[in-house]
């Protein structure tokens, strides 16, 4: 098994579970892949790599954290509420428990729109619930055949689907937030509630890592793969480098070593990109890891900020027609009122916020911050915090989708796994569970 993001995670434990002997080659010394997080030296509180979020419709997700005993990790709404503001002040949808999709119904009831947006939402969701899956076409064709207007995509599709998708509805493909929409709006009321971590992502990860291990699993970290070996026509194993683990062998210098672990079995769940660089020249170059590099990748910045007093006063607000999108309150997630007040703040899609300035970027924060919640005008920023992911998630547009892959590969014995591969789903944790599971299954299937 390569890569210990949720994919890997998944499979492996998967494995374990059924009693196979499963090795887990992570190349940092952390885990978690694109959805980690670290311990902030100056105060102490986690930071992620993005802020990411379930629903409650993940259910193989959520499966996966509550069989290694992570369900206390996690805030799981009671119904749907998702808070916004803008220059008129707050609003809220707020969806009552009502039978799917009346309860979604009910909730724009109360969400400030003009009511030819309601109107319109209705429009859209009869035609996801009767009408034919949109292949091959962008969100944006989609959402016009659907008669969404300018109001309804800036005040409702836009803002959620930019943040489901990690694209802009102009590049994205329609069928993926059309799955989405299926799974969370037109299943059961509870579905569509928001699931929050009270931790960082790189503490539930070594939850499952010791899940993993307690059953016998082994994780080797810091084990750079660098080749699956392949041999008439089937996988033997995996050549990797091993570098200096703990914080004493890195302060002395200690050099890689190369190692390599036989095995008959060998599932990808590293990014998209770097599957070819781990195949013998010849087999990269045919299908379908030849594609893989044409996924692309989209970006996602994060602007991390502390400050000396408390000013959002929602755990998640939606900041209508402004560059950051959405703002979350770390404290209150980790179970922490008061000052400092830890605030992080996405932007999805980033293709032009993340080459600017961190200084820009903060200040462009502030900004919002002052423009929508007058208790800012007091308010001091202790600390501020950048991050990037330049490839967060596969940029996946109606072209590019046709290239993502399926579990099972040509050569016997290797399979993929990532929410990058073939699942339905945009790039969410819960594609990479799915996809994690379904490679263990193929694995085991073909081994019988």
């Amino acid at each position: 098994m390569i890569g210990a993001g949720f994919a890997g995670l998944a499979a492996a434990i998967a494995l374990q579970e059924r009693r196979h002997q499963v090795v887990l080659l992570e190349r940092r010394g952390v885990l978690g892949g694109r959805a980690t997080s670290f311990r902030d030296a100056v105060s102490g509180e986690d930071v992620d790599n993005g802020t990411h979020l379930m629903i409650a419709a993940y259910t193989e997700a959520l499966d996966l954290i509550r069989r290694a005993g992570g369900g206390e990790l996690l805030l799981v709404q009671d119904n749907l509420r998702i808070d916004y503001v803008d220059d008129r002040g707050p609003s809220a949808l707020a969806c009552p428990p009502l039978v799917a999709p009346l309860h979604l119904l009910a909730g724009l009831l109360g969400l400030r729109v003009p009511w030819s947006v309601r109107w319109q939402a209705l429009r859209f969701g009869l035609a996801v619930r009767f009408g034919e899956p949109p292949e091959g076409l962008s969100l944006a064709e989609y959402l016009a055949r659907c008669g969404q207007g300018p109001d309804a995509r800036r005040l409702l599709w836009d803002p959620l689907a930019t943040a489901i998708l990690n694209e802009t509805p102009e590049r994205a493909a329609a069928i993926l937030f059309y799955n989405v929409y299926r799974e969370a709006f037109l299943r059961s009321h509870a579905a569509s509630s928001l699931v929050f971590l009270r931790c960082g992502w790189g503490v539930l990860h070594e939850r499952l890592a010791a899940y993993f291990e307690a059953r016998g699993g082994r994780i080797q970290r810091r084990a750079l793969a660098e080749a699956i070996d392949i041999e008439d026509g089937r996988v033997r194993g995996v050549r990797y480098a091993q570098r200096a683990e703990t914080r004493a062998e890195i302060q002395a210098g200690k050099r890689a070593t190369a190692e390599r672990e036989t095995a008959d079995t060998v599932i990808a769940a590293v990014p998209w990109s770097a599957v070819p660089k781990l195949l013998p020249e010849a087999l990269a170059a045919s299908a379908p890891f030849h594609a893989l590099p044409e996924l692309g990748g989209s970006p996602i910045v994060s602007v991390e900020l502390w400050l000396d007093k408390p000013v959002v006063d929602r755990t998640m607000v939606g900041l209508r027609d402004s560059e950051v999108e959405w703002v979350f309150d770390k404290g209150r997630l980790y179970g922490r009122d008061g000052a400092p007040q830890h605030l992080a703040f996405i932007i999805s899609a980033a293709y032009r916020s993340a080459p600017r300035p961190n200084a820009e970027l903060q200040a462009a924060a502030e900004t919002t911050l002052r423009r929508y919640f007058p208790a800012m005008k007091d308010a001091t920023v202790t600390r501020a915090l950048v991050l990037r992911e330049p490839e967060a998630t596969f940029a996946s547009d109606p072209e590019r989708e046709k290239l993502r892959p399926a579990n099972r590969t040509p050569v016997a014995g290797l399979y993929l796994a990532g929410d990058w591969t073939a699942t339905g789903l945009p790039a969410t944790i819960e594609g990479a569970v799915r996809s994690g599971r379904a490679a263990a299954r193929a694995a085991e299937a073909d081994r019988a």
